[in-house]
């Protein structure tokens, strides 16, 4: 009885010690940015971080089948020398196949707006700029 009731405490603490217990995945993208998702259980959190400084917290994140929205701060282009234009404001978009193990980033367009790169060009809401690939690292999470 005794080592039936050992076996079962065991068992016991490491369901729970596994539950308890998070997985990252890690995409290192060409655009310089690596972006994390921490998952427990039914939970997940979200960072992202440029190259050589620390993991910042991401705090409206939208996740739709393989597709992973970020509104990042401040992400926006350089503005026009007319400073009534608006200015353009993007969100960036991870699509990740985990089946391939394929991911790669984007930025969206949030509204119509002007960027100020080689003269003044409107672009329109929704437009999807600089795709790039990203490598997938799948490990435990580590602390921030």
């Amino acid at each position: 009885m005794k080592k039936i009731f050992i076996q079962l405490c065991s068992l016991i603490t490491f369901i729970f010690l596994y539950s308890i217990s998070t997985n990252a995945i890690i995409f290192e993208c060409e655009n310089g940015y690596s972006y994390k998702i921490d998952r427990y259980n039914n939970h997940s959190e979200f960072y992202f971080k440029k190259i050589d400084s620390n993991w910042q917290p991401i705090k409206n994140v939208k996740e739709i089948n393989n597709k992973i929205e970020y509104f990042l701060p401040n992400s926006t282009y350089l503005a026009c020398s007319d400073k009534e234009l608006n200015v353009c404001k993007y969100k960036t978009l991870i699509t990740f196949n985990s089946a391939t193990q394929v991911a790669d980033v984007r930025e969206i367009i949030i509204s119509d707006c002007f960027i100020g790169t080689m003269g003044c060009n409107k672009y329109e809401r929704g437009l999807e700029l600089n795709l790039r690939r990203c490598q997938i690292k799948n490990e435990p999470s580590a602390p921030n």
